[in-house]
């Protein structure tokens, strides 16, 4: 499937109506038969549920073949709207100094990435004065977190798709008031400008820590970071690149834990195949577009070599071509790992744990496979009861973080 060749009008006009029209005339005629009877489900779902993920399918190859702008937004926006203070949105100063590891420096160099000041949104309590950014309370915890969205779609802001999941989180985190995210730059490549691949997510990440630890006071010890999809993706770099090198200002800082919600991990896709959860959950999932014509892969990759979609391990860290995967995830904060049984990414998702468990222990390590979840549950709330055991889930975990340890 070639990425966006309707992305020019008319043709992006007429792709929508073709879409619409095959769907309520043909493709859902179609499945209410096709999966009428329970046995022909490919999960225990209701047709109701098939359907509806059916159609999300249809939702995401309609935007890899158009544009994914509709599920962007820029904070300029939002500042000219003259919604700053409904959002919750702050701008974080650039970090360059936080960038001292020479792989990192090397991949910015080679892809052209700058520190620069990032927008940031904050959701939950706020200061006194109503506003967001108030400085840290005493031992005050947070989360700080990533949203999804393939590293190439995607906003921050509280009234897009993912900030559901972080609104919600506040519902059932106890002891958590706010969380913030961090709108990092997004990546793109032909038949768009190439710009923001790899390190430019990490390097915003970075800065969005900075700015919750020197600006506002949070102790390392409070912050808990998280990320779903491929925020999950940059939560884990953030936290390794945190917990492994001695940075100025902050030093080998340890966060409290890490919250990864089907994290991706192998945009080099060495996991495919015959038997593998990718053919296997093909037809309950709805992440296909994303791999298949590997736009998000030459994104990420960008002016690096492109063998780097499986041998990076910043980039895909559950590949099965890293050549020394051993010891790349040493030092890690305690670490949960969430993903529905439902999910294409199911395999590598497993990768990942296990090379984390190897690194640092089974009782670092949480892992929940959700049943017969389809691409994190938690972010959509027709994806009930699924959703809620997530979220059940997670709260459990962050309390046992409060636990005294041995």
């Amino acid at each position: 499937m070639a990425a966006f060749q309707f992305r020019r009008q008319p043709l992006t006009t007429f792709y929508y109506l073709y879409t619409l029209v095959s769907l309520l005339l043909a493709k859902l005629p179609y499945w209410a038969v096709r999966f009428a009877l329970p046995s022909t489900r490919p999960q225990p779902w209701s047709l109701g549920r098939v359907v509806l993920v059916k159609c999300y399918r249809e939702f995401v190859t309609a935007l890899f073949r158009t544009t994914v702008a509709s599920m962007n937004m820029e904070a300029s926006a939002v500042e000219k709207a003259g919604n700053v203070d409904e959002a919750g949105l702050v701008w974080v100063d650039a970090a360059p100094e936080l960038v001292v590891v020479p792989e990192i420096e090397e991949a910015a160099r080679v892809n052209g990435i700058q520190a620069e000041r990032r927008p940031g949104y904050w959701i939950g309590k706020r200061g006194p004065d109503g506003k967001v950014g108030q400085p840290a309370g005493p031992d005050e915890k947070v989360i700080y977190g990533f949203h999804g969205g393939g590293f190439i779609m995607g906003s921050a802001h509280p009234k897009f798709p993912t900030g559901y999941i972080y609104k919600r989180m506040l519902d059932y985190a106890k002891g958590y008031e706010r969380i913030f995210q961090m709108d990092y730059r997004l990546a793109s490549s032909d038949p768009h400008p190439m710009k923001n691949g790899f390190p430019a997510s990490l390097i915003d990440a970075l800065a969005g820590y900075k700015y919750l630890v020197i600006d506002l006071g949070f102790k390392p010890s409070n912050i808990v970071i998280m990320g779903e999809s491929a925020g999950g993706s940059i939560a884990l770099n953030l936290t390794r690149y945190l917990c492994q090198n001695d940075l100025p200002g902050l030093g080998r800082s340890r966060p409290r834990g890490q919250l990864l919600l089907s994290p991706t991990g192998d945009w080099g896709k060495t996991q495919q195949g015959p038997g593998t959860s990718f053919e296997r959950n093909w037809d309950c999932d709805f992440v296909h577009a994303f791999y298949l014509n590997d736009y998000v892969a030459k994104s990420l990759v960008g002016n690096l070599p492109a063998d780097a979609a499986w041998t990076n391990s910043w980039i895909s860290p559950a590949s099965l071509r890293l050549p020394n995967p051993e010891g790349l995830f040493k030092g890690l904060p305690p670490t949960s790992i969430l993903i529905g049984g439902a999910e294409m990414m199911l395999d590598h998702v497993k990768t990942l744990r296990d090379r984390i468990v190897a690194d640092n222990g089974e009782g670092l390590v949480d892992f929940y496979e959700i049943p017969h979840g389809a691409h994190v549950p938690m972010t959509h709330a027709w994806h009930e009861p699924e959703a809620q055991w997530g979220y059940e889930h997670c709260a459990k975990w962050l309390e046992s973080l409060d636990e005294p340890t041995e």
